[in-house]
């Protein structure tokens, strides 16, 4: 049984991690399978978005596979951190846009993986948390650098510190969360999403999300730098010219990536 489906809907690729019977705890074989996908799908120029879920109705990913890291010794044991970084890194410099669609538990490496998808949405059952900080250990996948860049330094440590488990309306209240939606609606809010990005240029949407990934965190006059770098080549892309074009003659811009 393969621990990774993959499906295309539309323009969009769907990743469904596919380890119920443990929670999709994140193995390395599930991790460089999703690294793989990743990759793929952004040399694929039909793909618009991707979305990662979960398979059965427990759980989105809860945390790195404690069972596989039993049996590793230390250098192992950070090889196998190291699969869910690469992976993590992978999503955040992707010029697609990703989204989670968290369907229950979301603890750990699964909270990490959650935290670099650029959208996440989650079910009001879903639950969000650090168990490796009652282990002796960290999450080592960069939810460290991670967590504070999206909800602030003191409340990061606060979940990081007291490793409390917080449920979809505290998530959402922090902006971990984009959207809260019901089981038999996660995907189609996943969904909507993705309706929405196929209304922007490929090229446009790259270069904001990594002027967005680059700037939010450097000096302002830095950040400038990045964002005047990344905007001027769209002025003479072929997707600019028909945007404009669009505009005017009123009608839906079709844009290829050029």
């Amino acid at each position: 049984m393969s621990v990774l489906l993959s499906t295309v809907n539309g323009s969009s690729l769907v990743l469904e991690m596919n380890r119920p019977e443990s929670m999709n705890a994140m193995s390395s074989e599930l991790a460089n399978s999703l690294l793989s996908a990743v990759l793929n799908a952004g040399k694929n120029e039909k793909i618009r978005a991707i979305i990662i879920s979960g398979a059965g109705d427990k759980a989105f990913c809860a945390g790195t596979d404690l069972k596989e890291r039993r049996h590793l010794n230390p250098d192992q044991k950070w090889e196998q951190s190291r699969s869910l970084f690469h992976l993590n890194e992978a999503i955040r410099n992707s010029s697609l846009p990703v989204i989670a669609a968290i369907n229950g538990w979301c603890l750990g490496g699964g909270f990490e993986l959650a935290l670099y998808c650029d959208l996440r949405i989650a079910t009001p059952e879903s639950k969000f948390g650090w168990p490796e900080m009652t282990l002796g250990a960290y999450p080592g996948g960069g939810g460290a650098v991670m967590l504070p860049r999206i909800i602030g330094q003191a409340k990061a440590k606060e979940l990081f510190f007291t490793a409390r488990r917080i449920e979809a309306i505290e998530a959402l209240d922090l902006g971990i969360i984009n959207a809260i939606a019901s089981k038999d609606q996660l995907m189609n809010k996943a969904q909507e999403f993705v309706s929405g990005i196929e209304t922007t240029s490929p090229l446009g949407l790259a270069a904001i999300k990594k002027s967005i990934n680059d700037g939010a965190d450097i000096p302002f006059d830095e950040a400038v730098k990045v964002d005047q770098m990344m905007r001027r080549p769209l002025e003479s892309t072929e997707d600019y010219s028909e945007g404009l074009l669009a505009h005017f003659e009123k009608r839906r811009a079709i844009f290829k990536g050029k």
